[in-house]
């Protein structure tokens, strides 16, 4: 379990210390272990300390964060970060601010505003379409050459492989679409698919009723595992090739990290 303490004494030779846990005038841990990624700068007495006990045993109890010396506002601190202080939990920056701030490795990867909306700055996700008019053969899948990045929060999409590759596993949702330029007979099969590392997991199939564009969509829901990757895939049926037209409002792929 974790409680909230106050730094009562430390010793710095042994990188140990006393705690008065918060709100317990009788309840005195003393000796105990502080965490080696905790500074001995930030053993400050009277700073606030979070201590880990272990089943309960105030034997095994140990120091793992510190709220540094100068931290403001209400006697309880503003921040907790780690002994170099790149990483960190911070509740307002400035006075009143009522915003949560967290940074990992000194960036800010994280926004909780006062209305409960959340910023994830580091978030996974890109949006990208066909900049340049593609051939698609007859009754073959082909990988769309989507090659124009709008963006690409962590620079995930490869313009030359035309893949989404993720960094973290999680769920994603993906969304694509093609845009036949002029499929030149009725009754034939074009379809927009969604492959994940090389095999199909969604297709929508339209059969052809005109003589002139023809746009599909298709989206999935992926559950992707570290280096797993995603393309967009076109198919057609007509005995001859057509086209997919280029644009950003023609044929695109767009993804989002969800959880």
């Amino acid at each position: 379990m974790l409680h909230l303490g106050i730094v009562k004494t430390f010793d710095n030779q042994n990188h140990r210390a006393g705690v008065q846990l918060a709100g317990s005038l009788t309840t005195y841990l003393d000796d105990i272990s502080v965490s080696v990624s905790i500074a001995s700068s930030a053993m400050v007495v009277g700073n606030y300390v979070l201590v880990a006990i272990p089943g309960g045993n105030p034997r095994d109890a140990c120091v793992v964060a510190s709220w540094p010396q100068g931290s403001s506002g209400g006697g309880g601190g503003t921040k907790i970060q780690d002994a170099d202080g790149d990483t960190y939990l911070w509740v307002e920056k400035t006075a009143d601010e009522d915003k949560i701030h967290g940074a990992v490795k000194g960036v800010e990867s994280f926004l909780m505003h006062d209305d409960g909306i959340l910023d994830l700055a580091k978030q996974s996700g890109c949006a990208v379409y066909l900049g340049t008019d593609q051939t698609i053969p007859s009754a073959s899948h082909t990988v769309v050459n989507l090659d124009t990045v709008i963006f690409d929060t962590l620079g995930e999409f490869n313009t030359t492989t035309h893949r989404f590759t993720a960094t973290r596993a999680g769920i994603y949702i993906v969304i694509g679409a093609t845009s036949w330029n002029n499929p030149n007979k009725t009754g034939y099969q074009f379809a927009a698919c969604l492959k994940k590392n090389g095999s199909l997991v969604t297709e929508t199939i339209f059969h052809s009723a005109c003589y002139w564009r023809l746009g599909i969509m298709t989206a999935g829901i992926f559950s992707l595992a570290a280096n797993d990757y995603v393309e967009l895939d076109a198919y057609q049926n007509t005995g001859s090739s057509d086209n997919l037209d280029a644009g950003i409002n023609h044929t695109y792929m767009h993804i989002a990290k969800i959880a």
